[in-house]
């Protein structure tokens, strides 16, 4: 145990002392907050970079976001991410179905940075980096900030050990708690799997994840996407019932 604790400590170090010449990830998807772009939420090839006083998101199409690490108010790790991130800064600049419900059997790593504008406005970004970089995101973004990360209790083993954390209840049991919204009252459940398992699954144009996954859409007309790299794209047009609950399949074709 204490080899453990000592292990983790250096890596912390290590970190810090990293942060003061800056951490740089070109494998991280945008996936809604302040920058109103574009640029396909499923591209990994936007620029991240920490240092000890700027958080720098430079994205494909050339629009950047700087943050202050001193305006930093909180991290956020994995669906706790997508639901915090996704309030504040509305349904205008992030995909409706985030609010709604989004479960995964594939593990997307979803990280939350929220801040304060320079007129005290409160914002946020929402990123995700792969299985081999998550970690040392976080990581470096708790170093240089000291913010508080909130992740919700099934997310907690995920995060690098050593890190002081604020866990929530699962997202399914918040939706049991949370006040009932005229949105909420009138959605509609609809679990999306795929042949083969995994693929990327997109609703009304917005990527929201992958496969098989259980969304929670608004009562209305959505369109719904799936694709997978060397399978022929799967899409259903369908007509949201208040209260309604639907599974659909896509079996996708190869490519010739």
């Amino acid at each position: 145990m204490q080899i453990s604790r000592r292990l983790i400590a250096i890596l912390l170090c290590f970190a810090v002392l990293a942060s003061a010449q800056g951490n740089s990830w070109n494998k991280v998807r945008y996936n809604g907050g302040t920058l109103q772009t574009k640029v396909d939420p499923k591209d990994w090839d936007n620029h991240l970079t920490v240092t000890s006083d700027l958080v720098t998101l430079k994205l494909k199409d050339g629009q950047t976001a700087e943050i202050p690490t001193k305006q930093v108010t909180g991290l956020s790790y994995g669906q706790e991410a997508h639901r915090r991130v996704g309030t504040m800064i509305g349904l205008a600049l992030i995909s409706p179905v985030a609010l709604f419900g989004l479960f995964h059997k594939t593990r997307l790593h979803f990280i939350g940075i929220e801040y304060a504008t320079p007129d005290n406005k409160k914002s946020g970004i929402l990123l995700q980096g792969d299985k081999d970089n998550y970690r040392a995101i976080l990581l470096a973004l708790h170093s240089v900030t000291n913010a508080p990360l909130t992740v919700a209790e099934k997310d907690r083993e995920f995060v690098p050990m050593g890190m002081a954390t604020t866990v929530t209840k699962d997202a399914e049991s918040q939706q049991d708690v949370q006040p009932t919204s005229k949105s909420d009252a009138g959605a509609g459940s609809i679990v999306v799997s795929s042949t083969p398992d995994a693929a990327e699954v997109y609703v009304d144009g917005a990527f929201v994840g992958n496969a098989t996954a259980t969304l929670k859409l608004p009562a209305g007309k959505h369109s719904i996407k799936v694709t997978l790299a060397g399978y022929k794209d799967w899409t259903k047009d369908l007509t949201v019932l208040a209260n309604s609950e639907l599974k659909l399949n896509a079996g996708l074709e190869k490519r010739n």
